[in-house]
Order: C-alpha cells, then sequence, then structure tokens
C-alpha cells in the first residue's frame, strides 16, 4: 500500500516511486533493498565484529530473499497480490491496519533479534552501532532512522503519497514501541533498596535462593539518628516477586524501594 514506514523498505519505496513504471518499479524497490542489506552487512562486520555479522548473516540473506519470492514465486505472489488488492483503496481504515499490524511485526521480529544479539539487517545494524557507541536506546534510535526516511518521502514522493506517509510514522512509532518493550524490556532488571531488621535473613535469601549477591550498605536514619542497614540486591525482574513477597513474609514493615535499571 506504499506505506514508507522507514529502514530499507522506505527508501526502496522512494527509488520506486521516483523511477520506476509499473513493469519495473517493483524490480527497483527489490534491487535497493537488497543492495542496502548488503552494504549495512558490510558495514557491521567493520564496526560491531565477525560474531555481529555472523549473527546477522541469516536475516541479511534471508529478509531480501523473501521479498523476491513475494515478488515474482508462482502461487506465493499471486496470494500476496490478492491480499493487496483486498488492502487497497483510498479507505484510511485499510492503511491504518496495515500501518497498525505491519508495526507490530516488524518491531516484534526486530526485538527478537535484537535479544539474540544480532539484527534483521539494513539500518538495524545502525541501530545496534548507536546503542553501543552513542548510548542512544535502540528503540529511540530505531525511530529516529524511520522517521529521517519517512522525511525524506515526504520530501521526493509528494503529497498524493501524504496519508501513506503518515500511517509510515504511526507504523515506526508502534515498531519502536515492540522495541522497547520486548528488547529493552527484556534487559531491564530491578535494584532493591531494602530497610529492615531482619535484613540478615533476607541477604541469605537473596544469595542462596535468587543467586543473587547483596550489599549491606552502614547509614543513619535521617529522623531519630539511628544506625541502620540499607540491603542493597540487584536481580533479574522474573524474580521481582519472588523477593517482593519473602520481604512481605518475613517483615511486613519492612521499608522497601524498587528501582528500573536498564544495565547492569
Amino acid at each position: 500500500n506504499s506505506i514508507n514506514s522507514g529502514g530499507c523498505h522506505g527508501i526502496g519505496l522512494i527509488f520506486e516511486l521516483l523511477t520506476g513504471d509499473e513493469n519495473t518499479k517493483l524490480l527497483i524497490y527489490n534491487i535497493v533493498t537488497t543492495s542496502l542489506s548488503i552494504i549495512f552487512w558490510f558495514v557491521g562486520l567493520f564496526v560491531l565484529g565477525k560474531e555481529f555479522a555472523l549473527s546477522t548473516l541469516v536475516a541479511t540473506i534471508s529478509l531480501p530473499l523473501a521479498n523476491w519470492l513475494y515478488s515474482y514465486l508462482p502461487g506465493l505472489s499471486d496470494f500476496v497480490q490478492r491480499i493487496s488488492v483486498a488492502c487497497a483503496g483510498e479507505e484510511i481504515g485499510n492503511l491504518l491496519l496495515c500501518g497498525i499490524f505491519g508495526g507490530v511485526c516488524v518491531g516484534a521480529g526486530v526485538a527478537i533479534t535484537f535479544v539474540g544479539g544480532g539484527s534483521t539487517g539494513g539500518v538495524d545494524v545502525i541501530v545496534v552501532i548507536l546503542d553501543k557507541y552513542a548510548k542512544i536506546k535502540s528503540s529511540l534510535a530505531s525511530f529516529m532512522i524511520d522517521a529521517s526516511v519517512i522525511l525524506l518521502g515526504m520530501i521526493f514522493m509528494g503529497f498524493d503519497y501524504v496519508p501513506q506517509l503518515l500511517c509510515g510514522v504511526l507504523s515506526a512509532f508502534i515498531s519502536a514501541l515492540l522495541i522497547e518493550t520486548i528488547y529493552v524490556g527484556f534487559r531491564n532488571c530491578y535494584q532493591a533498596d531494602i530497610i529492615s531488621d531482619h535484613w540478615e535473613e533476607i541477604s541469605r535469601y537473596a544469595q542462596d535462593v535468587l543467586g543473587r549477591g547483596a550489599t549491606v550498605i552502614r547509614a543513619n536514619g535521617g529522623y531519630k539518628g539511628e544506625d541502620r542497614v540499607i540491603l542493597r540486591v540487584v536481580f533479574d525482574k522474573t524474580q521481582f516477586n519472588e523477593l517482593k513477597d519473602y520481604i512481605a513474609k518475613v517483615d511486613p514493615k519492612a521499608f522497601v524501594t524498587f528501582t528500573v535499571t536498564n544495565a547492569v
């Protein structure tokens, strides 16, 4: 539906609409997206190393290959064409559905590959580079790049494609949201600062049951000036309820703060 949601797809779409007619535009799109995937793979190889490049190699090959198959393989291309016709038309609802579900699928797929230590290739290689060296969160970097490509689309594609471009913004935002939820959320841990008279029991539970280290911090209470112990434990998000329930069981009057940490 000509929805420019950024990435190599968006760049390919711009070239397709600028240089192709009805007979050649699909070929131009596939050539551009395949070429960009190869170029960015080599960028990842030289900047991020062999291990990352190997993790990304499967996606670098399979994603452009899937595009070619969807475009030209008999049967499969006909099926895709029928979907395209069914979703075509001026109805904004069709574009919204395509943009929303496209963003969900892209965001979830990208996030899963990031969790595995690779990427889906293409501009996602730049996302990983920005995350590693510029400390820009993957979701934000992804949206920044996609937004830049969409902006180029607005410049080159013209006013006839404004609805598709606006749906592209929505799709890119949903994609970034899925990356934030799955990838960044997967990496998050918790830090608990616990003030309790039963801190020794809680410390043993954290170390013996949860397998997490604990740090004892000597402190003074601000109100009464009494000597206190702050027990600090950093743990995986899947252990949140276990630790919280144990603290409540051992000392219902314990004072606990939980802080989300992006990296440990």
